[in-house]
C-alpha cells in the first residue's frame, strides 16, 4: 500500500466507532500504530487481510477491533475464529478481546489443549461471540462431535490466523486444513504476522478475495533494540552464559528472558540456575498448563527476573517491559531470531538481545546477519573473567542433571505401574 501515514489520525478517522474509541481510551490505547491504520479501514468494509508487521506493531488490536465493530451489526452465535499457535497467545488475545468488549454482552473464550475437553465441549455449545483458539484443541474438538460445525459454526463470519506464518507451515498443515473444512466457505479471512515466509505468501493464493496485502519493515528488528552476540567455546558456553547473565543482573537489569532450541536446555538451565541462587522461572510445552500460566504470572508481575523458555514464548507474547533477551542457542532461523528478539524493544521502549554463538553456529549466525543487513556488535566476555565460576556452574549442572535424570526415572516407573 503507497500512501503515507497521516499525522494525528485518530481511531474514529478510520471508522471505529466512538464507543470502541472509548474502550480503547481507558485501556490507554489513544493513536492508531501504522499497520492498524493501514488495516483497520479495509477488514471493517470486509476486505480479506493479510499483514506482515514488526512484533509490538499493534496487530492484535489490527484485527480484533474491526471483528468487534462488525460482530455488533448482528451478535448471535459464534461470529468470529481466532487460531494461534500457542496457548498463552490464545489466552492473552482473549483477554484484549474481552477488554476492548467493556460494556457490551460480547463474549469471548479461549479453547486450548492442557483444559478439560466436556468443558470446553459446554463453552462451544453455549456459543460464544469469539473463539480464541490453539489448531490441535480446536481441531479435536470437530472430530469429536461431528454436529458442532453445523450447530455453533454455521453463521461464523471471520477467520483470523494470528502469526500465520507458524499456523501455516508444516507443523499445523493437518489441523488447521480439518478446522477450515469445518468452518464456512464464505468468510472474511485475516492473517498477521511479524514475518513473511513461504508458507504465508502460499496462502494468498488460497482462496481469498479482493485481498489487501501489507509488509511493513518485513523482517527487519526492531531500531530501538541493541543486538549483540557473543562468541564462546561450545565446551565453555554454559559458563559464558552464567557470566553474560549475571552481568545483566548486577546492572539491576528488571526482566530478560533467556530462549534455547529444546526443552531439556530449557529445564536444565532452569534448574541449574536455582543451584546457583538465581530464582527463575521456566516455559515450555513439556508443562501442564497451570505450571506455564503460573510461570507466566510470576515473571509478568516481576516477581522473578529470569525467564527461561523455548520458542513457545517467542510469538506475540506482550510482556509490559522485556529488557534483554538472551538467545543461549543460536536460533534455527531468520525468524525465529526475529520473533525472540521481538519480546524486547516493544512500544516504542528500548531493549537488548545477545546471541551465543559457538564455532558450530557461525553459519547460521551470518545467515541471520545477512538477512536484518546489520552486523551486530560484540558482547566481549574474557577467559579471565569466567574462571571464578567455572567449578560452580559445571557443578551446578551435574547437580541438575541428576535431579532431571531423577525425574525422568520416577517417571517412567509411575507409568508401568500404572500399566500393570
Amino acid at each position: 500500500m503507497s500512501t503515507s501515514r497521516q499525522d494525528g489520525l485518530t481511531f474514529g478517522d478510520l471508522g471505529v466507532s466512538s464507543w470502541l474509541e472509548r474502550n480503547l481510551r481507558t485501556s490507554g490505547i489513544t493513536k492508531p500504530t501504522e499497520v492498524q491504520e493501514k488495516c483497520i479501514p479495509a477488514a471493517l468494509t470486509g476486505r480479506d487481510v493479510l499483514a506482515a508487521a514488526q512484533t509490538g506493531s499493534g496487530k492484535t488490536a489490527a484485527f480484533a477491533l474491526p471483528v468487534i465493530q462488525r460482530l455488533q451489526i448482528d451478535p448471535y452465535g459464534v461470529f468470529a475464529v481466532c487460531l494461534t499457535p500457542t496457548r498463552e497467545l490464545a489466552l492473552q488475545i482473549t483477554e484484549q478481546f474481552t477488554l476492548f468488549c467493556t460494556g457490551t454482552p460480547f463474549q469471548c473464550k479461549p479453547i486450548i489443549g492442557g483444559e478439560d475437553m466436556k468443558a470446553q465441549a459446554r463453552v462451544l455449545h453455549s456459543k460464544p461471540h469469539i473463539v480464541c483458539a490453539t489448531p490441535g484443541r480446536l481441531m479435536e474438538h470437530f472430530v469429536f462431535d461431528e454436529t458442532l460445525s453445523a450447530n455453533c459454526f454455521g453463521r461464523m463470519s471471520i477467520l483470523v490466523l494470528d502469526e500465520a506464518d507458524r499456523l501455516l507451515d508444516s507443523g499445523f498443515t493437518t489441523e488447521v486444513r480439518i478446522i477450515l473444512s469445518n468452518l464456512p466457505v464464505t468468510r472474511q479471512t485475516l492473517l498477521f504476522s511479524a514475518t513473511m515466509t513461504s508458507s504465508i505468501s502460499a496462502i494468498k493464493e488460497m482462496n481469498l478475495n479482493n485481498v489487501l496485502h501489507i509488509e511493513l519493515q518485513n523482517c527487519k528488528p526492531v531500531d530501538a533494540c541493541k543486538q549483540l552476540y557473543c562468541f564462546v567455546p561450545a565446551n565453555m558456553k554454559d559458563v559464558y552464559f552464567f557470566h553474560v547473565l549475571t552481568r545483566y543482573l548486577e546492572c539491576s537489569t528488571a526482566s530478560i528472558i533467556v530462549f534455547t532450541n529444546s526443552i531439556q536446555s530449557c529445564e536444565l538451565l532452569h534448574k541449574y540456575c536455582l543451584h546457583l541462587g538465581i530464582q527463575n522461572v521456566a516455559l515450555n510445552s513439556s508443562k501442564k498448563q497451570k505450571e506455564r500460566e503460573e510461570s507466566l504470572q510470576r515473571f509478568r508481575s516481576q516477581r522473578v527476573q529470569v525467564l527461561f523458555a523455548t520458542d513457545v514464548a517467542s510469538r506475540g507474547i506482550d510482556i509490559a517491559q522485556v529488557d534483554v533477551v538472551i538467545n543461549f542457542d543460536t536460533p534455527a532461523s531468520v525468524p525465529d531470531y526475529i520473533h525472540r528478539i521481538g519480546r524486547t524493544a516493544r512500544a516504542k521502549r528500548t531493549g537488548e538481545a545477545v546471541t551465543l554463538v559457538t564455532q558450530h553456529d557461525v553459519k547460521r549466525f551470518l545467515a541471520i546477519e545477512k538477512a536484518i543487513s546489520q552486523q551486530m556488535d560484540q558482547f566481549e566476555v574474557y577467559e579471565h573473567e569466567i574462571s571464578p565460576a567455572l567449578a560452580r556452574v559445571l557443578a551446578a549442572k551435574r547437580t541438575a542433571r541428576l535431579q532431571m535424570a531423577d525425574t525422568s526415572k520416577s517417571r517412567i516407573e509411575n507409568h508401568k505401574r500404572l500399566r500393570t
